[in-house]
């Protein structure tokens, strides 16, 4: 489903995109074709140092950021770390930064019962799939979050579409509600 969102930012209109994760060249590149902006927030850095608003976009990177509406956040597999309150703030947060046809992605834990205990790195590579980096050594119990949960915690948003992944994780694209 990732890769449907990005090839839909070859149309005509410009694109911004949300990258909740760290930056990575194969996203950038596949962003090239068309005209996209990406802006990085690392969260998973901010997770790693344990900043009290690590969830929070708008703690991560200054005003000027978010001068223009965001038609995609890219979360990875970020909300297994939240809770459902943090969720909820990250969801007003979306909403106030999207546009009107904003879509947001997400990757939960769905039948493992444990993770790593920091949010691992991604990227895509060139034929457009997702490889994951694992930078943690330990780990947690997993939420499991259902879709249902999900929508509970984030008022803001709808699932649009789910797919469960080989790897134990169900993709996740939400729209604004």
């Amino acid at each position: 489903m990732l890769e449907e969102l990005i090839a839909d930012s070859t149309g005509a209109g410009a694109r911004v995109w949300a990258d909740l994760g760290c930056a990575q060249g194969g996203l950038v590149s596949r962003l090239q074709v068309g005209r996209n902006l990406l802006v990085v927030a690392d969260l998973p850095e901010a997770f790693r140092k344990n900043r009290t608003q690590w969830h929070i976009p708008d703690a991560a990177l200054e005003a000027r950021f978010w001068r223009r509406p965001v038609d995609c956040f890219l979360c990875w597999e970020l909300l297994n770390y939240m809770r459902p309150d943090e969720l909820g703030e990250l969801s007003r947060n979306f909403a106030r930064r999207a546009s009107s046809r904003s879509k947001v992605h997400a990757l939960i834990e769905y039948s493992g019962t444990s993770m790593c205990d920091a949010p691992g790195r991604y990227r895509l590579d060139v034929n457009g799939q997702l490889r994951a980096a694992k930078t943690a050594i330990d780990s947690v119990g997993t939420p499991r979050y259902t879709p249902k949960a999900l929508e509970k915690s984030m008022p803001e948003l709808q699932v649009e579409r789910t797919m469960l992944l080989n790897n134990g994780m169900q993709e996740f694209v939400f729209s604004l509600r």
